[in-house]
């Protein structure tokens, strides 16, 4: 009989960001029958699937649970997973209150507001997700749910005995333990990307078993093909040379929050506005966080952009986290189109970039941060190269095997 899971999430299709991206990678994988992990497979991403030594198994039937709130889908899933969309906006009065009292220090929504709007929405997701649960005449295999509204669809596994996997993406759960410890804790399984933020998570909450799955980034469907990257950065670097521009240090950062760095940028651009006049620092995103950076002459804001237009023409990307070291996918993308990365030394950061980069070993230290900076430009070539050859790590195809082959783990020894 074909095992059984059940996903309930706020998000699925459209993405609100990165993680559910890289979800809908994992179902449409496991949906399909294929090969479980292979230790010794080197994937490159645009290229063949390496030569495989593990076992064939068989697909999931994957049935989801998410919000309508998202807007329009956008075809990120396959018409064999089952999906169910609900009513539950993912906002509040209370969410719109934390975000109007936020802090000013930090630039944090207000945590006592934030709070009482997760505790209110998780209450409704259980309620759902109970819902939908019982609709089934056999009741799922597993479970799986991740981000804000996890702490509800837990209890809804929970309370019917259906073991459960939680996928810790983001700071929320360090910031609101007491919401998330028992969905945590009682999870049969916390996936993470990176053994980095496992030992951030573990240092705070109790676990049964945490497994490294690295975020799956689907390569060819975002990027088509090696020589289409090569073709966008070699028209980027033109341009650039058109405008005389290719000898100044160009920097790129993709979204910025509180936790990514907002106050320290804040300190960063003044000071190499004077220390190294030259870099210039290119903002993606939008929102007040991007646009309080773009009072500093060092910086130039863009919006909402496609990540090949991004990385088409700069030199080197820098992605900073100020508590939970969750990955960022961006690093891997980056190093698609050969550009290394510049991050901190937080969770799993490291693992991202690998070789393809420089960890700064203190990013408040602005001087550390400098040095970090001009290390990576200077180098940018050969950091380059190793980023392109590290960018394989996020492969979907290496993170679905590795997910296939838990999943395969856990159902055995049930």
């Amino acid at each position: 009989m074909m095992h059984h899971l059940a996903v309930a999430v706020r998000a699925l299709d459209p993405p609100g960001g990165g993680a559910e991206r890289s979800l809908s990678s994992l179902l449409r994988g496991i949906s399909i029958e294929g090969e479980g992990f292979d230790s010794s497979a080197k994937y490159s991403p645009l290229h063949p699937t390496p030569p495989l030594t593990s076992q064939l198994m068989q697909p999931w039937k994957v049935s989801a649970l998410y919000s309508k709130d998202g807007g329009e889908q956008t075809n990120l899933l396959t018409d064999d997973i089952l999906t169910s969309r609900i009513d539950l906006p993912s906002e509040s009065f209370f969410s719109g209150l934390a975000w109007r009292l936020r802090s000013r220090r930090s630039g944090h929504p207000n945590s006592f507001f934030l709070k009482k709007h997760l505790q209110r929405i998780n209450l409704e997701f259980y309620q759902k997700v109970s819902n939908w649960l019982d609709t089934f005449d056999i009741l799922p295999t597993l479970g799986l749910t991740q981000l804000e509204w996890s702490t509800g669809a837990a209890q809804a596994f929970r309370e019917r005995n259906i073991p459960y996997l939680l996928f810790v993406r983001d700071d929320i759960p360090s910031r609101f333990p007491s919401i998330f410890r028992q969905a945590i804790e009682d999870a049969i399984c916390v996936c993470t990307a990176g053994e980095g933020l496992g030992k951030q998570v573990g240092s705070q909450f109790s676990m049964k078993m945490n497994v490294n799955i690295p975020l799956p980034i689907d390569y060819s469907s975002r990027f088509k093909s090696i020589e289409n990257v090569e073709k966008i950065r070699k028209i980027g670097l033109q341009k650039r040379e058109d405008n005389n521009s290719l000898s100044s240090p160009h920097f790129t950062i993709i979204g910025v929050t509180p936790e990514k760095g907002l106050r320290t940028y804040h300190k960063l651009f003044p000071y190499l506005l004077r220390r190294w006049p030259e870099a210039h620092f290119h903002i993606y995103g939008s929102g007040s966080y991007v646009e309080q950076l773009g009072r500093y002459p060092n910086t130039t804001l863009h919006g909402h952009v496609s990540v090949e237009h991004a990385f088409a023409s700069t030199d080197v990307h820098l992605l900073i986290v100020e508590s939970t070291g969750s990955w960022g996918r961006v690093i891997n993308e980056a190093g698609l189109f050969s550009i290394p990365s510049v991050t901190c030394s937080i969770g799993s950061q490291p693992e991202a970039v690998g070789k393809g980069g420089i960890v700064i070993p203190n990013h408040h230290n602005l001087k550390s941060f400098e040095q970090s900076l001009r290390e990576c430009w200077n180098d940018r070539h050969q950091l380059g190269e190793l980023a392109l050859q590290h960018s394989g790590i996020t492969d979907h195809r290496r993170s679905i095997s590795i997910f296939r082959s838990l999943l395969e783990d856990i159902v055995s020894e049930m």
